[in-house]
């Protein structure tokens, strides 16, 4: 029997309601990108504590390298966007994705030196850049245009997405302490495998289609693997010499604002406004990413050096507070996704989104003013308890799910469906870009190996997270201006 999604039928005609029910194939996502991202973060949480007891980097040379990877990770979607938009198509993207992610998972594994290293986590890059981007896409294709309950179900796909970060923060973690760094590491490309599996089914069990057909041709096929192997090798170079990574993420920031303002250029009325409207959400978002993946580096190294250990008894480390974060995702996700949507308005839509973009801002500004006063309130030389942290990655979990869930379906609500995977692909170079200058930033809470006492680390850290503060403050003000003219352009209707 054909499945067919529920947008197919209201393009018909034959279903009047489509936008009150979430598409059947959401679970086919939900558990894609939940595996992917399993994946993903047995890397991400690991690999700041791998660097510095594994291999015995500095903070400064294991933060930039983070930092990098992180900015590499989603930058690499632009160009993965643009592959599925003119040349693979998305599903063919996404599964060409899974097999890069499983060989550099494996790679990982097995190659525990340096080069193997960097080897393995430019594949992870190039991997992540073709199929973040498109498996966002194609859920948003599956939405009417107008539906009201296209934001709660990408609410609901970042639970899956919440789901895999608590998996892979957590089940990794054990498996380094009880059989080593490899086997955590292979269990990743285990998570890739399951990924491909069920977007392979539910390619063929709901007739999960492309945003537009693709011919396909030798010379595209070409163009491809010459795009992803240029791809792969520029990652490798970024990651072996550091400094070129300054150029390099410049030059990725000014083609990215050169082909918004080309398509605000070539797009006429509504439209040229939604795409200079999206320009603002990525530089929002580009803000929000800076201090939230600090959890990854400065924070996991402060709660490895300062926090006590255990919590009731019970091993707690470092990765297991981004299984709390994602706890509250959960949690606070599913009581948004419940709330009533009735916007049906693009311009309205688009308007509550800058707000909650906002929003997203203050709300990282009271988790670092929390991290700042415990740290300056609390300069003895005790270890911190977790019960103080924990509350502040629930702040960030609640400021994480009104920005970037709601992002995404921003980018499928106001890009045209010809360039929607490449706007998805600049979305994702703006978590990169945030992903970047979060491993600059983290170079503020750096600790020489010579400081060893917690009262000293204590201190350094309350100067450093207070230079955080500052800095987040000055961007939420930017960005409460980059709202109100999110509100003007949507205001206007010429």
């Amino acid at each position: 029997m054909v499945h067919y999604s529920n947008d197919y039928f209201f393009k018909k005609g034959l279903m009047n309601t489509p936008k009150h029910h979430h598409p059947d194939s959401l679970r086919i996502y939900f558990l894609t990108e939940m595996w992917e991202r399993y994946g993903f973060y047995v890397v991400q949480t690991l690999l700041v504590l791998y660097l510095t007891l594994h291999f015995r980097w500095t903070d400064y040379d294991a933060f930039a390298l983070v930092g990098t990877f992180t900015a590499m990770t989603y930058i690499s979607s632009l160009l993965g966007g643009w592959i599925a938009d003119h040349l693979l198509g998305q599903k063919r993207a996404i599964l060409i994705a899974t097999l890069i992610l499983f060989i550099s998972y494996v790679g990982l594994a097995i190659f525990p030196s340096r080069q193997g290293l960097l080897t393995a986590l430019a594949g992870i890059c190039v991997g992540s850049g073709l199929l973040k981007p498109n498996i966002s896409s194609l859920l948003g294709n599956e939405f009417p245009l107008n539906s009201p309950k296209r934001e709660s179900g990408f609410t609901l796909f970042y639970i899956g997405i919440t789901t895999g970060i608590i998996l892979g923060s957590t089940i990794p973690n054990l498996f380094h302490r009880a059989f080593g760094w490899p086997i955590a590491f292979l269990s990743a490309a285990v998570g890739i495998v399951f990924a491909c599996i069920i977007f392979i089914y539910g390619i063929y069990h709901y007739k999960i289609t492309d945003y537009h057909p693709h011919q396909y041709s030798r010379r595209g096929i070409g163009y491809t693997l010459l795009l992803i192997i240029s791809l792969y090798f520029c990652n490798l170079e970024i990651f072996d010499y550091p400094t070129f990574a300054n150029t390099a993420f410049t030059a990725i920031v000014l083609l990215c604002i050169a082909y918004i303002i080309y398509a605000s250029n070539t797009a006429k009325g509504q439209q040229s406004r939604q795409n200079i409207v999206i320009g603002l959400l990525c530089l929002i978002s580009t803000l929000f990413w800076a201090f939230y993946f600090q959890m990854f580096s400065s924070f996991a190294l402060l709660i490895s050096r300062i926090v006590q250990p255990t919590l009731f008894g019970i091993a707690f480390p470092a990765p297991y507070y981004v299984a709390v974060q994602s706890f509250g995702l959960i949690l606070f996700g599913i009581l948004i996704a419940r709330r009533p949507k009735d916007h049906a308005d693009i311009a309205i839509q688009a308007t509550h989104i800058g707000k909650k973009f906002f929003m997203a801002m203050l709300l990282m500004t009271i988790a670092y003013l929390a991290t700042t006063i415990i740290l300056y309130f609390n300069l003895s030389s005790a270890l911190l308890s977790p019960l103080l942290i924990i509350p502040v990655y629930l702040v960030i979990s609640l400021a994480e799910l009104l920005l970037s869930p709601v992002g995404l379906a921003a980018i499928t609500l106001l890009a045209s469906p010809k360039k929607v995977s490449t706007m998805m692909g600049i979305f994702f170079v703006s978590l990169g870009t945030g992903g970047f200058l979060s491993g600059k930033l983290a170079s503020l809470a750096a600790i020489p190996k010579t400081i060893v006492s917690i009262n000293t680390l204590k201190a350094v850290y309350s100067v450093a997270f207070g230079k955080m503060l500052c800095l987040l403050v000055l961007a939420t003000i930017l960005c409460f201006f980059a709202n109100l003219m999110i509100k003007t352009l949507l205001n206007n209707k010429e």
